[in-house]
């Protein structure tokens, strides 16, 4: 039986106030800068569109960014009531 991941962040040098968090279910992102948010928003679109099962990959609240893949994906869409 696989335990829980303790969630890690992790500080990036080119921007001090990125926030990347590893967590067991999906890998959460804040953007730090308007240009983030919008390639952040684009991927949304993208990455969610009709012909890709997974991953699964949503923005809430504002600015804060989780993608899930595999079975956390299929829970996450269910949640969401997209199927």
């Amino acid at each position: 039986m696989a335990q829980a991941a303790e969630a890690r962040v992790i500080e990036t040098d080119r921007v001090s106030d990125a926030r990347l968090r590893i967590d067991a279910e999906c890998l959460e992102l804040d953007a730090a800068t308007p240009e983030e948010l919008t390639v952040l928003r684009a991927w949304v679109r993208r990455i969610n569109g009709t012909t890709y099962a997974q991953p699964f990959f949503v923005e809430g609240p504002p600015g804060h960014f989780r993608l899930y893949v595999g079975e956390a994906a299929e829970r996450a869409r269910t949640a969401r009531g997209i199927q």
